[in-house]
């Protein structure tokens, strides 16, 4: 009997440990920690004050544009002082008010129904791939309906290699890593 219930007490245990493992910090995952370490070469990504990436928090729209602003070398556009913004939730006081200009200016965000970009909420798995499609190019290619066209162009073209989730997801600025770095050497359509 008391085989019986140690055997049973130990299967749990290795069932539990089995369960808990994969979701052992994703600042120790490889894939991550190397998606970030390029972007962070490439000055597309930076930490925070103290230097640290935090890529297991999640990532608002505000870090998410700048990413992707800086991906595509339009921070360095001098030419932002004509790009009028209406979103009533974006003053210009806000740190990354110019690359949420950049972001409007190129036409990779279009903000809400409200006329509210939403500076600080965190971006899902499907948003954040919608915006990636658009940024190179292949928003024109999409068939069938959102967010299922969306994850497969991802897909087909590689963006979200390493990274599948759920589509409203909140992504973590690790996860978002991934998706830039895997996107930096795929051709663009525009």
């Amino acid at each position: 009997m008391k085989s019986k219930l140690c055997t049973k007490l130990i299967t749990l245990v290795i069932t539990i440990s089995l369960i808990t493992i994969p979701s052992t910090s994703l600042a120790n995952n490889p894939v991550i920690e190397n998606a970030a370490n390029n972007l962070v070469s490439l000055k597309i990504m930076q930490g925070y004050g103290d230097g640290d990436l935090r890529l297991q928090n999640k990532i608002n729209r505000s870090e998410f544009v700048t990413l992707i602003v800086k991906m595509l070398g339009y921070d360095s556009d001098s030419d932002l002082n004509t790009v009028k913004i209406s979103f009533k939730d974006v003053s210009s006081k806000n740190w990354a008010y110019n690359y949420i200009k950049a972001a409007v200016k190129n036409k990779l965000v279009i903000g809400t129904n409200d006329n509210k970009f939403n500076p600080v909420n965190n971006i899902t798995y499907a948003e954040a791939l919608t915006v990636m499609v658009r940024a190179l190019g292949y928003e024109n290619t999409l068939t069938g309906s959102w967010p299922q066209s969306v994850i497969g162009k991802a897909t087909e073209l590689g963006i979200n290699n390493n990274v599948i989730l759920d589509p409203n997801t909140q992504i973590t600025r690790g996860e978002m890593a991934v998706i830039i770095d895997n996107s930096i050497l795929i051709d663009t359509l525009n």
